[in-house]
């Protein structure tokens, strides 16, 4: 089975998390405070879900609105499950159908796709557009932690 770390962001600690636990709080084996729940795919979010999931998890949020029509977006998606992997642990990728979630795309001012967006305790810090490397995307959310 696999495994993927997630560090306690109170004591520093590396935790092994089981690959099954997706989306379940753990709490660190060494201080026993909360981590942060693992997501190592991309999470599917709507207008009605994604506030709560936002407000829930307290690490850093990449949301990548996209559409079913898109060939650029089609492009992307494999670069997309492949950063969630890469961050999993350390932050969430979630994703935001615009073509089914007009609020959302509204209300984050999205004018062209794919577009990510990094967000921290529900606050944009930064915008990338286009499809990107994996390289490229972990790089640009490396420069904002």
């Amino acid at each position: 089975m696999s495994t993927y770390v997630v560090t306690c962001s109170r004591c520093g600690t590396a935790n092994r998390i089981p690959a099954d636990k997706e989306g379940k709080k753990g709490r660190c084996g060494s201080c026993h405070g909360d981590l942060l729940p693992l997501y190592y795919r991309p999470v599917p979010l709507t207008d009605v879900t994604f506030d709560a999931f936002i407000k829930g998890y307290a690490g850093p949020v990449l949301a990548e609105f996209w559409a079913p029509w898109c060939p650029h977006c089609r492009e992307f998606e494999a670069t997309v499950v492949k950063v969630a992997g890469i961050l999993a642990g350390t932050a969430v990728v979630v994703q935001v159908n615009t073509q089914e979630n007009h609020i959302l795309a509204n209300r984050f001012d999205i004018k062209g796709i794919p577009a990510l967006l990094l967000l921290k305790q529900g606050k944009i810090v930064d915008r990338l557009s286009g499809a990107q490397s994996s390289d490229a995307v972990i790089s640009w959310f490396r420069r904002h932690r």
